[in-house]
């Protein structure tokens, strides 16, 4: 399943409660026939909201609230009554409380919008190290073997010795990665899980940019970057006619003003590109939290780790 399809059907899913608040139905052993006195009131149950945890959906976390308890499922679901809060755990490592919402994403956890803190960059780092498949892409799903493994675990997510606190644990997991992913790789991928949020489910993005249907063609620098890249909305930007021969490593595409890819107003868009050959690929690729049009005059196939330019494009009208 793709990663925006996957996404896309789980905010969908946010909408979703189940439970009713039926005052007709009557309690345990009464009469069903139409005696007043043999009809006993029932009071209205509280309904049950299914919520969903994102960075990627996130299978496999335990949770608990004042009514609720149970494990995320492949869309990340979880139930919780309304004002309650919710815990989630993988074995002994406990998370931090908060309120329950319809979703909620690692930046709830520590009440910040502040992708970088370093709390929310190490859980995210964790997630998707301990992702069974080590696609990140196609969901993350924690498995019980984890869990167990983390019993007797208690994890400080601000220490500066985090790595080393959880080595054997990720060394022993079972998943694909046995070590740490890095900062920016984990950043980069729950940055485009809160693209699809705010894209999808807050449908936040318009068309009314001047820039849009601003266009132009990348000119090949190295590994055969070619293509055309086209703005199609005020938060969208279509690549079509692309090609890569996917060398390099960590390699993305960057938005600057005025190809200054290597500044510190440089930024990353999409997916990492590095190990995929693309031939002629469309590709649409969503600007940041944060970011606008304004903050890009054109488009690199950048190599980060290198700061080389692979080729780069311009947009004009």
């Amino acid at each position: 399943m793709s990663y925006k399809l996957l996404l896309s059907s789980t905010l969908i899913l946010l909408l979703t409660a189940c439970g009713s608040g039926d005052n007709n139905t009557l309690s345990p052993g009464a009469s069903t026939d139409n005696s007043p006195d043999d009809i006993t009131p029932s009071s209205p149950e509280e309904t049950v909201y299914t919520g969903v945890f994102l960075d990627s959906a996130v299978q496999g976390l335990h949770y608990t609230t004042a009514t609720q308890s149970g494990t995320t499922n492949e869309q990340g679901e979880f139930d919780f009554q309304t004002d309650e809060t919710i815990t989630f755990s993988i074995g002994g490592i406990t998370l931090p409380p908060t309120p329950a919402k319809l979703y909620l994403t690692p930046l709830s956890l520590y009440q910040t919008d502040d992708i970088n803190q370093l709390e929310v960059v190490n859980l995210i780092r964790l997630l998707q190290t301990l992702d069974l498949d080590g696609d990140a892409s196609n969901g993350i799903e924690i498995t019980e073997q984890a869990h167990q493994l983390a019993t007797n675990l208690n994890i400080d997510f601000s220490g500066d010795d985090f790595d080393q606190q959880v080595a054997d644990f990720i060394n022993q997991a079972g998943s694909a990665h046995q070590t740490l992913l890095a900062n920016d790789e984990a950043i980069a991928h729950f940055q485009l899980t809160l693209n699809d949020i705010n894209n999808k489910e807050l449908n936040s993005c318009t068309s009314t940019h001047e820039k849009i249907g601003y266009s132009g063609f990348f000119n090949t620098i190295s590994h055969n970057v070619s293509g055309k890249a086209t703005i199609i909305d005020d938060c969208t930007i279509e690549i079509s006619q692309f090609s890569y021969d996917g060398g390099g490593p960590l390699v993305y595409f960057y938005g600057a003003t005025d190809h200054e890819y290597a500044g510190d107003n440089a930024f990353r868009l999409g997916n990492l590109l590095t190990g995929t050959i693309f031939n002629d690929a469309t590709i649409s690729i969503t600007l940041p939290q944060g970011k606008s049009l304004d903050d890009l005059t054109g488009l690199s196939v950048w190599c980060v780790d290198f700061n080389a330019n692979f080729g780069q494009m311009e947009f004009t009208p």
